[in-house]
């Protein structure tokens, strides 16, 4: 990616501020962004577009869609129908329409593209995907995700009840929210093939939205391993661990200390202990990969298609 190429990220609200601060200070200089608000873009003057037109978005040849969930695929049709590769925040779409056709022009114009995965970036679960692919654990038995907060602290500044999350049309609800999670299971599990699964779901809190605030789903996969997600809106204190149980004994990870530890009948040890994280770095070093994938022409390990797969099974539970 020349630092000169054109950048256009389209929905300009946390995370494509996010971005375009990231960008920045990677040293990309030509970044322009997009929001139907056109209040949140002001400051930037001559770094705004107006309106995405096919001519406009030919102009560009990456396009960051951080608009709200409901219209991600809407906006990545129109950018992938001009040419330009695709990076897409997660989730990739509210619903499955229109997939497919996406996923047949990105192949069709050889499009690079990735879905925003940023939690794969955390070195602490790096470190965990890389001992598990070394067979460091023997034979993996299960796979444990957790993911909660209270969603009125998610944006301070904003009243919950007015985000997309609240709403069933604009994608909300704890599932699409905390996709990571699913992400990370599947991941972590080499995308073995679902062979079943169950997903409970609830509104159990006093919450003023219309979507669910807690859910919890299990799987048993094609490889033997049981899998499970635990995922809400609820908890007042920011939650986030994995835990992996194997024939050699566990690894266990909070997001709170950044800490893997191994543990067995007689040890608890530290294998990886990562002070003072800069959490903004897994979102740096997503963008960096991102445009190592383009440079080398080659697919990103989350493209469209891999996370339609993943989209499909939440949605179809």
């Amino acid at each position: 990616m020349n630092k000169n190429s054109k950048i256009l990220i389209i929905g300009f609200g946390s995370i494509g501020q996010r971005h375009y601060r990231n960008l920045s200070k990677l040293g990309y200089r030509e970044v322009y962004v997009y929001d139907v608000d056109k209040e949140k873009v002001k400051d930037l003057k001559s770094r705004t577009v107006k309106k995405i037109s096919p001519n406009e978005l030919k102009r560009f040849k990456v396009a960051f869609i951080c608009s709200p969930n409901n219209q991600h695929v809407s906006a990545a049709l129109k950018c992938a129908r001009a040419g330009c590769h695709l990076f897409i925040e997660k989730p990739l779409s509210h619903n499955l329409s229109k997939l497919n056709q996406l996923i047949n022009i990105c192949q069709n114009k050889k499009l690079i593209t990735l879905v925003g995965c940023n939690m794969r970036f955390h070195p602490c679960l790096r470190f965990i995907k890389d001992y598990l692919t070394r067979g460091r654990l023997g034979r993996v038995y299960s796979l444990s995700h957790e993911f909660g907060y209270w969603l009125p602290y998610w944006r301070p500044n904003q009243d919950y009840r007015k985000n997309y999350a609240a709403r069933k049309k604009t994608g909300g609800g704890i599932i699409l929210d905390d996709l990571h999670e699913f992400d990370l299971l599947f991941w972590l599990n080499g995308f073995s093939e679902v062979k079943q699964s169950k997903f409970v779901v609830g509104k159990v809190s006093d919450l003023k939205i219309e979507t669910e605030d807690i859910c919890l789903a299990s799987f048993k996969f094609k490889n033997g391993v049981l899998g499970s997600v635990k995922c809400d809106y609820l908890q007042k204190n920011y939650t986030r661990n994995c835990r992996v149980v194997g024939e050699r004994g566990s690894l266990w990870w909070d997001f709170n200390d950044n800490i893997v530890w191994f543990k067995d009948n007689k040890t608890a040890k530290k294998l990886l202990v990562v002070k003072n994280f800069d959490f903004n770095e897994v979102y740096l070093d997503e963008v960096k990969y991102y445009f190592d994938c383009l440079n080398k022409k080659r697919a990103a390990f989350n493209d469209v298609k891999t996370a339609a797969k993943v989209l499909k099974i939440c949605l179809t539970r």
